[in-house]
């Protein structure tokens, strides 16, 4: 290291101890201390020459190209090598070496927050004070031995994008890359050829040339693009995403360094770099942020696939409608033939493992029949239509807005018709059996003080009936985002061909085969989300015994079977005092496990797309002012077609 370098960092730390304000997000007297500081050095050329020599000191030290290059851009670990090397670094830091410039950076800002008021000051008050210290010339006029840290780290950043762009997953997502010429690869020839040019003493970049560059970046800007927008019909995966975002770094950090050398006043390009990369450094450790940002794009993935099912879940016209009030009042009748299964399940009293094992079985492959046979669960459409709701928010502008409340209408109403065919079907269905299993077995379906306790379990206020509903409306939210997931994922491994290929399924024949596989295709990822959800329906109890949290399950569909079977097995007189707030209790489990599966569905759909609360305040005033002047058209049949925007 340099004589020059640790009195240029002293130098350096204390201009910085100087402007930090003691609030680290006090912009405001930052900004002030920044201005104080440019006048002192434009009274004081002697302190101005000696700030020019420390920052000239330090950014012509040798080893700059990982600053560059890698600060805050993904590294070629991949997500879970990544992730250990954090916390690694988290628990135990690694060494600083005084050689790098990346880690003299964080010498000079040596406080955790620095990039908060650093980030926040105007590019223009930051120019404003190194223009104090003199004039700074273009980089194009300087001499290439001067700036090679900038340009072999353009060189490691093209090389780079270049060799992601070889990776197979990456040519099976966009086969155009390996059949055509490749913009991936055409940018790293042209810039190569650029840098021997320089580097055997010709010219800088020059504007033309820089703009040529860009267009090729554009066109692997454009690549990406098409390989998420079909990610949505094709599936893709956690690596494959992190390829993407990786690109989308290495394509972004070229284009700064490409701008700064090229621009004729190249503080314009140098400040918002140099913020950046101080932010990327002080963050690049925190374990947190990086997992937050890869599980939004797995959100994304697995809510695209719930938007493209929560489509068939939207009632467009008037056949749709009644469709759909079909479908609900067939799951319906299967709802309530699970519910008195679950009431002879429990009077075996079987240990409460085993217990809780075959109310999951009786819920999960009751909610598989339902889907099979093609009906309808209501209380799982949220999960569904709320993506969709999020992906068309995304695609449309203010414009639009109507057409996004017609569509919230037409969710509500499909949603409406959905849980008045369950109840009114799961209801009388459960009355039926309650009164023909008398004669058929000669005995009460059950003891009275088990069929009393049906009653009581739903009281909206002398039970916890609406905590329990909340937790089983988390349920019907996590089952949506487990059926995502899996669509998502045979989409991407192509099931369906590879089961129509497989040898182990020859017997069935080619023809069966095929189909076998286009169905599992469609539907495995609402089979398998079924099971979970009758799994975590199951289940609820057994966390409930094994751990002493009071832990139960309200679903809407059940509750109103159980009211029928009460009333039915007791007597209206005997259910008299009871019965309205029963009624009360099942309409308000039904809001809450409404609310909560929608709300935890469009807040993820939301945050996997960076959409702001401020599209979904405006959808909401536009869809309340509708609802004051039109209230029976959220809940009635549409009168005609109704379009809805395709997401």
């Amino acid at each position: 290291m340099s004589n020059q370098i640790p009195s240029a960092i002293a130098h350096l730390s204390r201009l910085v101890d100087r402007l930090r304000p003691e609030d680290p997000e006090d912009v405001a007297a930052a900004a002030r201390a920044l201005q104080a500081e440019a006048a002192r050095l434009r009274a004081q050329p002697e302190a101005a020459q000696a700030l020019r020599e420390a920052l000239r000191a330090v950014l012509t030290q040798a080893h700059q190209i990982a600053f560059y290059a890698e600060t805050g851009v993904p590294s070629a670990l991949g997500f879970w090598l990544e992730l250990s090397r954090r916390i690694n670094q988290q628990i135990l830091p690694p060494v600083i070496d005084p050689g790098q410039l990346r880690d003299l950076m964080m010498l000079i800002f040596h406080a955790p927050q620095d990039y908060l008021w650093v980030c926040a000051l105007s590019d223009e008050a930051w120019i404003e004070l190194i223009a104090a210290t003199g004039p700074v010339e273009p980089l194009a006029q300087v001499n290439s031995r001067d700036i090679s840290s900038l340009l072999n780290a353009i060189r490691a950043l093209s090389y780079r994008l270049a060799g992601v762009a070889l990776d197979r997953e990456l040519l099976q997502a966009e086969p155009a890359l390996e059949e055509l010429e490749s913009p991936f690869l055409a940018q790293n020839v042209m810039l190569i050829q650029l840098l021997e040019r320089i580097r055997e003493g010709g010219s800088m970049f020059d504007a033309t040339e820089v703009r040529d560059i860009d267009v090729l970046l554009d066109q692997c800007d454009k690549a990406i693009d098409r390989i998420r927008r079909r990610a949505r019909d094709n599936g893709i995966s956690i690596r494959l995403s992190y390829l993407l975002s990786r690109m989308q770094q290495l394509i972004a950090r070229q284009r700064q360094l490409l701008d700064l050398i090229a621009a004729e006043s190249c503080l314009t390009h140098a400040i918002p770099l140099f913020k950046t990369l101080l932010l990327a450094e002080q963050t690049h450790r925190r374990v947190r942020p990086f997992v937050a940002e890869n599980v939004r794009l797995v959100a994304r993935n697995m809510t695209d696939s719930a938007s493209r099912h929560g489509e068939h879940y939207i009632a467009a016209d008037r056949a749709e409608w009644w469709a759909m009030a079909r479908g609900a009042a067939g799951g319906g009748v299967i709802i309530a033939v699970m519910a008195l299964l679950k009431i002879q399940l429990a009077l075996l009293h079987l240990p409460p493992l085993t217990e809780a094992l075959a109310f999951s079985l009786n819920y999960a492959l009751g909610f598989v029949l339902i889907h099979v046979l093609g009906f309808t669960v209501a209380t799982k459409q949220p999960a569904m239509t709320a993506a969709s709701i999020a992906a068309v928010v995304e695609e449309s502008g203010p414009k639009d807005l109507a057409k996004l409340c017609a569509l919230v209408q037409s969710v509500t109403r499909s949603q409406f018709i959905a849980v008045l065919g369950n109840v009114a079907l799961a209801l009388p269905i459960a009355c039926l059996i309650a009164v023909l299993w008398p004669m058929i077995f000669g005995a009460p379906l059950a003891p009275p003080a088990k069929i009393a306790s049906l009653l009581t379990d739903i009281h909206p206020t002398h039970s916890a009936a609406l905590l329990f509903a909340a937790v089983a409306g988390v349920g019907l939210f996590l089952s949506g985002l487990v059926a995502g997931y899996f669509d998502n994922r045979v989409r991407y491994r192509n099931l369906a061909p590879r089961i129509a290929q497989a040898p182990a399924l020859r017997w069935l024949g080619a023809a069966r085969t095929a189909r076998l596989g286009d169905y599992l295709d469609i539907h495995i990822g609402a089979i398998i989300g079924n099971l979970f959800f009758g799994f975590y329906l199951g289940m609820a109890g057994a966390v409930s015994v094994l751990t002493g949290l009071p832990i139960d399950i309200r679903h809407v569909a059940f509750s109103s079977a159980n009211l029928g079977t009460a009333v039915t097995t007791l007597g209206f007189e005997a259910t008299r005092a009871i019965l309205p707030w029963a009624i009360s209790g099942v309409i308000a489990i039904a809001l809450v496990n409404l609310f909560v599966s929608f709300s935890l569905a469009l807040y993820v759909a939301m945050k996997s797309r960076r959409l702001g609360a401020q599209q979904m305040l405006q959808l909401g005033g536009s869809v309340l002012r509708h609802f004051v002047r039109h209230p029976f058209s959220f809940v009635a049949p549409p009168p005609k077609a109704v379009q809805i925007p395709d997401a």
